[in-house]
């Protein structure tokens, strides 16, 4: 392996690890892990790297729309992708129930007391809490979450000058003199 490649390999295992802390630091208040629930699509990020050409990504499907945001019905965020239908799906309803659970987002009830997920009223409600916040996600759509561009920002700027001394290191060795029979090389 080159001074060329090795450092371009150290740049994207350290921008995929930015991208990482990038997508699971978002804190809004005493949320240190808004908006993700199950930390899948931040162990899924990866790299790949074919001679100076350096591909980041994820296999998850929902990964571009993560990164893009979603336009709602009512509202654009600049997104490639957009809801259709302002009303949500059933499936939607129980993605944001799903999400109410693992968040422990829990709706109160007239007397101020938090509502429970189990029992027949509490079941109800808490259906009818996710409808609505799934019917405001659909209306004014999702934020995209630039975290690769966030990672690469940040690590660009360490790594540009490395990168080009080690270019520049490789094609001083690859470059050699043959003059009267004499072969020179730089060191």
């Amino acid at each position: 392996m080159t001074n060329y490649e090795a450092i371009l390999e150290e740049f994207a295992r350290e921008t995929t690890l930015a991208a990482k802390r990038a997508l699971g630091s978002r804190r809004i208040g005493r949320n240190r892990s808004y908006g993700v629930a199950t930390r899948k699509l931040q162990r899924s990020l990866t790299f790949s790297r074919q001679g100076s050409r350096v591909a980041f990504g994820s296999p998850l499907p929902y990964a571009g729309f993560v990164y893009w945001g979603v336009n709602g019905t009512n509202r654009s965020r600049s997104a490639p992708y957009s809801y259709k239908f302002p009303n949500p799906s059933e499936k939607h309803v129980q993605a944001i129930k799903e999400w109410m659970r693992i968040k422990g987002v829990r709706p109160r009830g007239k007397d101020g007391r938090f509502i429970s997920f189990k029992g027949p009223k509490g079941g109800d409600r808490v259906a009818s809490a996710a409808y609505l916040i799934a019917r405001a996600i659909k209306r004014r759509g999702l934020p995209g979450v630039k975290y690769w561009t966030e990672a690469y920002e940040t690590m660009w700027p360490r790594y540009a000058q490395k990168i080009a001394e080690a270019k520049a290191e490789d094609v001083a060795v690859e470059v050699a003199a043959n003059i009267g029979g004499i072969t020179i090389k730089a060191k």
